[in-house]
Parts: C-alpha cells; structure tokens; sequence
C-alpha cells in the first residue's frame, strides 16, 4: 500500500503494518493513579495512566529492587498491559487471562476490597476490573469488592451455595461398593 503526499512525497507500508491497527497520537500530559500495594510478602506500586476520556492508557507496575527477577517480570508485564492496549485490546481480555493466576508472592493484600491475591498479577487484574470495567462485566469474570460480594449473597439467598456444581461434585465422589454377602 502506497500513500501520496501532496509535496510529491510517498510512503510504502508493508502487509504486516497494513495488519497494525493506526495508534492514535498520545497528549503530553495524561492523567495518573498511583497506589501502594502488598501481596504477600511483596510491596510495590501500581500506576495507571489514563486517557483523556477516563480509560486505562497505560500500566506500570514496580516491585522489589531493580534488576531482580520480580522487578524484570513486572516490568515486562507493565509492557504488554500498555503495548494492548495501545493496539487496541480490550481491558476485558486482561483481566480474564490474569485474575486466578497463581504463583508467588501470594496472599492477603492491604487493599481493603481485594482482601487476598493469588499472585501479583491477580491483584493487578482485579484492581483494575474494579476501577475500569462495569459492574456486568465484573460480574462475568468474577472480581467484585467485599460489599457486592456480601450484597450478592443476601440477594441470592444461598450465597456460594448458587455457585457449588453438585452434579459435578456427585460424578467426581468415589464409588463405593458394597462387600457381597455370601
């Protein structure tokens, strides 16, 4: 694909940049949150930059000193959150693939409406569900604070019980058979 300029200029993309979605020219100056977090054992800080219209432009994540293992893994994290969603990827397709992971450093968390995280990038998934994505979508992926939990179990009745798969749990009990009597 060729483009024409009118000073007699050109320009030539390739099929791979044909493929790219365009990204739109960022502002100089953009909006931020920064939040202190632990999970864990681990401590660090969560940025997100957002757009003019509210929506998450950008994720930096920083955790333990730099150039650990944990700092580099964050980083690269922070880079593929951004790099999405400068390309477009939804912030709903994030937080379904990181929200459950499991890995170290896990447990309670200092965020009074993500109680417990079974990884870093769980927190980070579910903090940002619930800053950035609507209450059906949350729903949907299963990230709700302490308070839609609790009002959710009350409305429900039965509370997880709703939730509990009892034929599955019946197909997976062991069999046990009664001796023969002779």
């Amino acid at each position: 694909m060729t483009e024409r300029f009118g000073d007699r200029t050109t320009r030539t993309y390739s099929a791979e940049n044909a493929a790219c979605p365009a990204r739109s020219h960022r502002p100089r100056r953009m909006k931020s949150t920064t939040r202190s977090f632990t999970v864990g054992e681990g401590k660090g800080y969560l940025t997100v930059v957002r757009s003019e219209d509210g929506a998450p432009a950008e994720v930096l994540i920083r955790m333990a000193k730099q150039g650990s293992t944990l700092a580099g893994m964050m980083d690269a994290f922070s880079t593929t959150i951004t790099q999405g969603l400068r390309h477009g990827v939804p912030l709903r397709t994030f937080v379904a693939d990181y929200v459950g992971l499991r890995f170290e450093p896990a447990g309670l968390t200092n965020d009074p409406e993500v109680k417990q995280a079974s990884s870093v990038m769980d927190y980070v998934g579910r903090r940002l569900a619930l800053d950035y994505l609507p209450y059906d979508v949350r729903v949907e992926l299963n990230v709700l604070t302490t308070e839609e939990r609790a009002t959710k179990e009350a409305i429900d009745g039965v509370g997880d019980a709703v939730w509990t798969d009892l034929v599955g749990l019946s197909m997976s009990a062991p069999v046990v058979a009664r001796p023969r009597r002779s």
